[in-house]
């Protein structure tokens, strides 16, 4: 009788190990997926985010450019953003806001930002974003422009309700009324 229940409880431990071990197994295969999906994910943002302010940055550098072509100031002074066309000029400009304007195209510039995938990159690429995203505030600030929320595009017409414009979800400022 305890030969029986001695082979009934290794029996239950066996059982236990066995699916422990698979479990183990299991979840960290499963892990390293998650976490490759979670990191290519989180990378992409990041870029796409870097992608925008150097967007940005390039439209208004071309609408400095063309403030200082038209005020006959010297060309080591201005910045030349080749890539963009002709935009509306803007009305004036400090030299406090090409430097600003200069540190933001440094900060965000794709051919100097580091892809390897090192704790010290991803540092790099997370303290250049943040500084690149508070230049650009200081920039809009200055050129008279409204600030984006979170990325987001913001129509002059979709402000133009009642809220206080925050993006949350109390906010109604937002919603278009259908008729």
């Amino acid at each position: 009788m305890e030969s029986l229940l001695d082979s009934l409880l290794e029996l239950e431990e066996q059982f236990y190990q066995e699916g422990y071990d698979l479990g183990a197994a299991d979840g960290t295969e499963a892990g390293y997926t998650e976490g490759s999906v979670f990191a290519v994910e989180k990378g992409f943002e990041k870029f796409v985010e870097m992608g925008r302010l150097y967007g940005k940055a390039l439209v208004w550098a071309q609408r400095l450019t063309e403030v200082s072509h038209n005020e006959s100031t010297s060309e080591s002074d201005i910045l030349d953003p080749s890539v963009c066309g002709e935009m509306p000029t803007l009305p004036a400009h400090s030299a406090r806001l090409t430097r600003n304007l200069q540190t933001l195209l440094e900060l965000v510039d794709p051919a100097s930002l580091d892809m390897s995938n090192t704790e010290e990159a991803v540092n790099d690429v997370d303290e250049r974003l943040k500084g690149a995203a508070m230049k650009a505030k200081l920039i809009q600030r200055a050129m008279g422009e409204r600030e984006e929320m979170l990325g987001a595009r913001v129509d002059a017409k979709d402000m133009s309700a009642s809220g206080d414009g925050s993006g949350s979800i109390e906010d109604i400022s937002s919603l278009n009324v259908r008729r």
